[in-house]
C-alpha cells in the first residue's frame, strides 16, 4: 500500500504549479550524470528524481556548489534523496528544479535500503549537506519504499575510467558515430522488436508511427513491422489511448514507445516527422507502469550533447529493406482482411440509421403527401414567375427598344459584320493583338524577342568573372515571346495533364513493379484511413500514394505549334515564324 508524502514535502507531480518557489521533496534518483565543471566558478550535477506520483523519469535537477564535495553524492540509480528548499522553474518549457542557498540535502543510498521495512526502528544510512536536517522516522519509510518503487535490478553504478585519456577511448570504441548512412550502422547490438529482451540495450531501426511531446519528454512509436507479445495491442477501431484520435499505426503488438529525454527530445521534436525511418542507439528496454514494454533513450553521461537518434534518408540497407518487405506484406494482408472489418462496420452503420420500417398503408400515405407537396412546389414557382414578367413590363422605359422574346428571329451576326462571301478577309496585321489574360509569364522582366530572332541564335557569347569572352555552341538564354497557338497535340486538350507515377519508398526493393494497389500504401497510417463508399471506388483506385498521405498527383505533357504575333507579315513572306514546344 502507497503511504503519503511526508509532512512537510510535496510530490513531484504538484511542482509544475509552483513555479518560482522554495518546496521540500523526496524521490528516487531515475538517471544522474556524473558532477562536472560549469561554464562558471561552480560544480553542476545534474540528476532526475521520481515519486508514485509521476510515470515517467520524474522532474530534472541541477544542482550548483562551488566545491565538488557540496554535490549530492549519488552513487546508482535508486538512491533517494530529500531536498529542502528547492527552488522550482521553467526551463525550454520543461519544469526543473534548480538548488539555491539554502537548499539542504540528505541522500539515502541504494545499497542501504531494505526491500522491506523492518518492524522495529529503521537506521538507514545517509549522507547530506553540512546544514541538512535530521531525517525523521517518517522519512526513512518513505525513502524504502520509493526505492523499492522501482525496478532495483536496473539500477546501474556508473564506471567513471580515471584516466581521462583512457574514458575517451572507451567513447569512440564503444560508441558509433551519429551518422544517417546506414552502412556505419554498428550491428552487434541491433535487435528487431520481436526480438527485445528487458533491462537490454539495444540499437533499433524503425518507421515513426507517432510522435507525442510530454512534459519535456517526447514519445516515439517507432514499428519495424514484426510482433512482440509483450507490447501494447492496438486493435481494429480502438481510439489512441493518448489523443483519443483513431490510431494511425499497424495494428496488433507491433509499435514500440521510446521515451526520449533531451537533448534527444529536442532533436526528435525540430526534425522527425511520421513515416520516417529512424535510428535509435543504445535504446534501453524496460516495463512501463502498466506492464507493458516500452524504450528509453537518456542523457549520454559521457557526451551529454551528443544526439542518438539519426532519420535515414539512404534505404539501401539491408535492413531498412527487410523492414519495407515486412511492411509491405503486412499492407497486403490489411488489404485482404479490411474488407470484413469495413463491411460489418457499414452493416452496424446501416442498422442504425435505418428508421423503423413502414406498413403498405404508412408507405402509400408518405408517397401521396411526398406528391401533394411536390406539386404545390410547382404551382408557387409559376406564380412567382407570372407575377416577375408584369413587374418587368410595368417597369420598362417606353424608350427603351422591346425585349426580344423567345419566338423572335435570332439576329444574323454575318449581316451585322457587312462582310459579303467574295469580300477578301481582313489581313492579320491589321487586327489588334489581344493577349489571353489566362496565360501569364513567370518572368515579366525579361522583354520580349521575335521568334526569327530567338530561332536564328546558334550561339550564346558570354565573359567570365575576369573578362575573359567565351562562347558556347548554345542558347543557354531565357526568352520571351509574343505568339499564337496554330497547333497543339493531344488533340483533346483534357489530355494535357497525365497522372504521374508516385515515388514509392518501395522503389528500393527490387521485386516492386510499382503496379500492385497493395503497394501503393502510405506510411503507418494507411491502414486506418476512412473507407469512402462504394460508389467512390474507381476514385480510390486511381488514388496515388505518398508517404505524407494520400494525394493524386500530375504532369503536363503536351507540344503546341506557334507563330510569331509580333511582328506583321512582310510581302516576301508566305507565313509569321513557327516554332514547336
Amino acid at each position: 500500500m502507497t503511504s503519503s508524502v511526508p509532512s512537510g514535502f510535496m510530490p513531484i507531480s504538484a511542482l509544475s504549479s509552483h513555479v518560482d518557489s522554495l518546496v521540500n521533496v523526496m524521490g528516487v534518483v531515475t538517471d544522474f550524470l556524473p558532477p562536472t565543471k560549469s561554464r562558471g566558478k561552480d560544480y553542476t550535477s545534474n540528476f532526475r528524481l521520481a515519486d508514485p506520483t509521476v510515470y515517467d523519469d520524474g522532474v530534472k535537477i541541477r544542482f550548483f556548489k562551488p566545491m565538488e564535495s557540496e554535490l549530492p553524492q549519488i552513487q546508482s540509480n535508486g538512491d533517494v534523496l530529500v531536498l529542502r528548499n528547492i527552488k522550482v522553474m521553467l526551463w525550454s518549457g520543461m519544469v526543473v528544479g534548480v538548488s539555491s542557498n539554502q537548499t539542504q540535502w540528505t541522500l539515502f543510498p541504494a545499497a542501504g535500503i531494505p526491500e522491506k521495512v523492518s518492524a522495529g526502528p529503521l537506521k538507514l544510512r545517509q549522507l547530506g549537506s553540512k546544514n541538512a536536517s535530521t531525517s525523521s522516522q517518517e522519512h526513512m519509510k518513505y525513502a524504502v519504499e520509493l526505492c523499492n518503487s522501482r525496478d532495483r535490478a536496473s539500477n546501474e553504478i556508473p564506471q567513471s575510467p580515471a584516466n581521462p585519456a583512457m574514458a575517451h577511448i572507451q567513447a569512440l570504441t564503444s560508441r558509433s558515430t551519429n551518422t544517417s548512412t546506414p552502412g556505419n550502422l554498428r550491428k552487434d547490438k541491433f535487435s528487431l522488436i520481436k526480438d527485445l529482451q528487458i533491462n537490454t540495450f539495444y540499437d533499433l531501426i524503425g518507421q515513426v508511427a507517432k510522435i507525442y511531446p510530454s512534459n519535456g519528454i517526447v514519445e516515439l512509436y517507432i514499428t519495424d513491422y514484426t510482433t512482440n507479445s509483450s507490447l501494447y495491442n492496438y486493435e481494429w477501431g480502438r481510439d489512441d489511448p493518448d489523443n483519443g484520435k483513431k490510431w494511425s499505426g499497424p495494428l496488433g503488438k507491433m509499435t514500440l514507445t521510446v521515451s526520449l529525454f533531451s537533448p534527444h527530445s529536442y532533436f526528435a521534436q525540430s526534425n522527425v516527422q511520421e513515416g520516417q525511418i529512424v535510428f535509435l542507439r543504445n535504446t534501453r528496454i524496460k516495463f512501463s507502469k502498466d506492464g507493458k514494454m516500452e524504450g528509453c533513450l537518456h542523457t549520454d553521461r559521457m557526451n551529454p550533447d551528443r544526439i542518438e537518434i539519426s532519420i535515414l534518408h539512404d534505404h539501401d540497407d539491408d535492413r531498412i529493406k527487410a523492414l519495407l518487405r515486412r511492411k509491405r506484406e503486412y499492407a497486403k494482408r490489411f488489404h485482404e482482411q479490411s474488407e470484413a472489418y469495413v463491411e460489418l462496420a457499414r452493416g452496424q452503420k446501416r442498422k442504425q440509421e435505418e428508421e423503423p420500417k413502414l406498413s403498405k398503408t404508412q408507405a402509400r400515405k408518405r408517397r401521396k403527401q411526398q406528391r401533394e407537396q411536390e406539386k404545390r412546389d410547382r404551382k408557387a414557382k409559376q406564380s412567382e414567375n407570372r407575377i416577375d414578367e408584369v413587374e418587368d413590363k410595368e417597369n420598362a422605359d417606353p424608350l427603351d427598344p422591346p425585349l426580344p422574346s423567345k419566338s423572335s428571329p435570332k439576329p444574323n451576326h454575318k449581316s451585322d459584320l457587312n462582310l459579303s462571301i467574295d469580300s477578301p478577309p481582313p489581313h492579320p496585321s491589321s487586327k489588334k493583338i489581344t493577349l489571353n489574360k489566362n496565360i501569364r509569364t513567370t518572368k515579366p522582366d525579361i522583354p520580349t524577342r521575335s521568334l526569327s530572332s530567338i530561332l536564328s541564335l546558334s550561339t550564346h557569347a558570354l565573359t567570365t568573372p575576369k573578362g575573359t569572352p567565351y562562347t558556347l555552341p548554345f542558347q543557354n538564354i531565357k526568352s520571351r515571346a509574343v505568339v499564337r497557338i496554330v497547333d497543339f497535340h493531344p488533340p483533346n486538350i483534357a489530355d494535357f495533364a497525365v497522372k504521374r507515377r508516385p515515388v514509392s519508398e518501395y522503389d528500393v526493393l527490387s521485386d516492386y513493379s510499382g503496379d500492385s494497389s497493395s503497394d501503393s500504401t502510405p506510411g503507418p497510417s494507411s491502414p486506418n484511413q476512412d473507407h469512402n463508399d462504394d460508389e467512390d471506388s474507381d476514385d480510390l483506385d486511381e488514388s496515388e500514394y505518398t508517404n505524407e498521405g494520400r494525394t493524386r498527383k500530375w504532369e503536363w505533357r503536351f507540344a503546341l505549334t506557334i507563330e510569331d504575333a509580333s511582328s506583321p507579315v512582310s510581302p516576301q513572306q508566305q507565313q509569321r515564324e513557327r516554332m514547336k514546344v
